[in-house]
C-alpha cells in the first residue's frame, strides 16, 4: 500500500506531518501490511527496521508512535474507536495503534477487492 494512503488515514485522526511519529508510524504500518506477522514482535520486526531506515533509535520510534496514538486519542477518539472496531477506554499502546491501523487498512483492501 502506498504511503500517501496511510498518511491520509493518519491525518484523519489528527496526526500531521509536524509530529516525528508521523513518518515512523506510516513506515511501521507499511511494513506490517507487507507481512502481518511483524505485529507479533513490534520492537524487533517494526520499530527496529524503521529506526534503521530513519537513522534513530528503536526506543524513539516506539515513543513517537505512542505520542501519535495519544494525539489521535485526544483529537479524534471517536474516529480512532471506529477504526479499531471496538471500544477503547484510553489511548492504545504503540503496538496496538500500529495493529489498529494495519487491520483497518487490510479490511479496506479486502472490501475493495471483493467488489
Amino acid at each position: 500500500m502506498e504511503l500517501s494512503y496511510i498518511y491520509q488515514e493518519l491525518q484523519s485522526l489528527g496526526i500531521t506531518a509536524n509530529y516525528k511519529g508521523y513518518k515512523q508510524l506510516a513506515l511501521a504500518v507499511q511494513l506490517a501490511l507487507q507481512k502481518e506477522e511483524r505485529l507479533n514482535h513490534a520492537a524487533k520486526a517494526l520499530y527496529q527496521p524503521v529506526a534503521d531506515q530513519l537513522g534513530c533509535s528503536c526506543s524513539s520510534v516506539e515513543r513517537n508512535i505512542r505520542t501519535a496514538a495519544r494525539v489521535a486519542w485526544q483529537i479524534n477518539p471517536c474516529g480512532l474507536q471506529k477504526l479499531a472496531g471496538y471500544p477503547l477506554c484510553a489511548a492504545p499502546s504503540a503496538a496496538a495503534f500500529v495493529s489498529i491501523l494495519t487491520t483497518h487498512l487490510l479490511r479496506q483492501q479486502m472490501e475493495k477487492t471483493s467488489r
